[in-house]
């Protein structure tokens, strides 16, 4: 029988509590929903029930009404929730619900749609750079990967804030690899990257990337972070900001792999180099990042 436990409130906390209360997974949820008919990527439905993102657009609604049905809830109770939260999002916002799949297609593009699975990553570093307008300006991509099988070649992506044009997102590999082939999606904001090596990485190798992404694009940024689906031995995230767009209620936290609410936050204070950084040895699954935001 369906519960009115998810009656008032915002939208991402009656998910995250029809979920928690339904006892499904993100992965028996989304298995469901493609039983429907409903291709949705894991990391969408993670996305909506942390309100880091809201449903938008005809896919992301129909995927709502299912998910009433797949959680129990009477039929409206989410729905509606996203019709009384304000403002609501443009229609030239960019629905997460097929985000998953257009990356697909473009790492299939590129000839990359299996080389996530064959390096694991060690470690990372993400050195991300904000404008005078609060846009991200670039980011500096330093990784330590290790070859699971035979590789020649690894995948970069950089997706930007809604609304953006892809065209204006560059990639520049500094040293490890040369850039092949490139795609981008311009309804996602999204680059997709063939990084090339020059010689074949055998099968438990260390190989060393360090490539940087500059965003043209203008629209404020107020969050960095990076989501950790397998265990790797150092993350690193930090933010350098201009000094004429400074931020407030600066604070790190992190969130749960599948759930929200957030596992942990403390306030930060920007140095005298107006940077930030997080540093999480041998962290837990999940999401690590930064979050502030403009006076």
């Amino acid at each position: 029988m369906p519960t009115g436990a998810t009656t008032g409130g915002s939208f991402n906390h009656g998910l995250r509590v029809a979920i928690r209360q339904s006892g499904l997974t993100l992965e028996t949820i989304q298995r469901r929903l493609s039983d429907r008919g409903l291709a949705v990527g894991r990391s969408t439905l993670s996305y909506w029930q942390n309100g880091h993102r809201s449903p938008t657009g005809p896919e992301s609604i129909e995927v709502v009404r299912a998910l009433e049905a797949i959680l129990g809830v009477a039929d409206g109770s989410l729905y509606n929730r996203i019709n009384s939260e304000a403002p609501q999002v443009g229609p030239e916002a960019f629905d997460m619900v097929a985000a998953g799949q257009r990356i697909d297609n473009l790492l299939a593009e590129v000839g990359c749609q299996d080389k996530f699975a064959a390096m694991s990553i060690v470690s990372c570093s993400d050195f991300a750079e904000i404008g005078p307008d609060g846009s991200l300006d670039s980011v500096r991509s330093f990784y330590t990967l290790k070859a699971l099988v035979d590789v020649d070649r690894y995948p970069a992506i950089h997706g930007g804030e809604p609304g953006g044009d892809p065209y204006k997102i560059d990639l520049d590999i500094v040293s490890g690899a040369r850039i092949g082939r490139v795609r981008r999606d311009v309804e996602a904001n999204v680059l997709v990257c063939e990084m090339v090596f020059d010689r074949v990485i055998r099968r438990g190798e260390f190989h060393v990337l360090h490539y940087t992404s500059t965003d043209a694009n203008t629209i404020p940024t107020m969050a960095a972070y990076v989501f950790l689906t397998a265990p790797r031995s150092l993350t690193t995230v930090d933010v350098g900001f201009h000094p004429d767009c400074l931020p407030v209620n600066l604070e790190e936290f992190e969130r749960h792999r599948d759930t929200g609410p957030d596992r942990f936050v403390q306030p930060r204070t920007l140095g005298g180099d107006r940077r930030v950084s997080v540093v999480r040895e041998r962290p837990r699954r999940g999401t690590i990042g930064l979050r502030w935001q403009y006076a």
